[in-house]
């Protein structure tokens, strides 16, 4: 058997499997939008963190692209993705949310796109909630600074103090310290800028150590 014919086999095991895995988080999510449907409106937030979060995983394997055996995702499609979804389950319109993404391609392993999006789903919501409660407007913006850095920023417009939340700032932490990213201490008040070292695709790391 060649090595193209291996190559191509592996591909599409690893693509069916994804798809799979694609089709599971798609039932769960409609099992919480389900189960939000059925209850009051003043209770539909009981179920706001967690649906944010499946559906945010979920966007990542939506966009699964799989190629020489290596699952990834386009960077710019990611973000777009997880970025409505949260607008959509927090209410709040499109106009009221400017988000910038890099014209160039970028691709991210798949694991790295899943910590993102589950990252974006602990910072983001604050935001979109001071957007709707002050009429504002939130700016998102992805910049690629650098070969292997993403850069994301995100700030809303108006003085607002984000309200104490501890599991969302320790979600928040352990997240970042799986996507191998800091926090720019020298971001504004309000906004913050994380810098990203994007894994390269053909390595893995599973040990919780950061790339060497």
């Amino acid at each position: 058997m060649s090595l193209m014919t291996t190559l191509t086999d592996n591909d599409g095991f690893v693509r069916e499997l994804h798809h799979r895995v694609k089709n599971n988080f798609q039932l769960i999510a409609s099992l919480i939008n389900l189960q939000k449907r059925m209850l009051s409106p003043d209770r539909r937030g009981e179920v706001r963190f967690v649906e944010e979060h499946v559906q945010c995983m979920a966007a990542a394997y939506r966009m699964v692209i799989v190629k020489d055996g290596t699952v990834q995702v386009a960077l710019r499609d990611l973000v777009s993705e997880v970025v409505d979804a949260l607008r959509q389950i927090a209410g709040v319109g499109r106009p009221s949310v400017n988000l910038e993404l890099p014209t160039s391609d970028c691709f991210v392993r798949i694991d790295q796109a899943v910590t993102l999006g589950l990252y974006l789903a602990v910072l983001v919501p604050p935001y979109l909630d001071a957007v709707a409660a002050l009429d504002g407007a939130l700016r998102i913006a992805v910049a690629l600074e650098e070969p292997g850095r993403a850069v994301v920023s995100v700030a809303a417009t108006g003085e607002w103090t984000a309200p104490p939340n501890p599991l969302r700032r320790r979600l928040a932490t352990a997240y970042l310290r799986q996507l191998f990213a800091e926090v720019d201490p020298a971001t504004e008040p309000g906004a913050i800028r994380v810098l990203i070292r994007l894994l390269p695709l053909q390595t893995a790391h599973f040990d919780g150590a950061g790339p060497g």
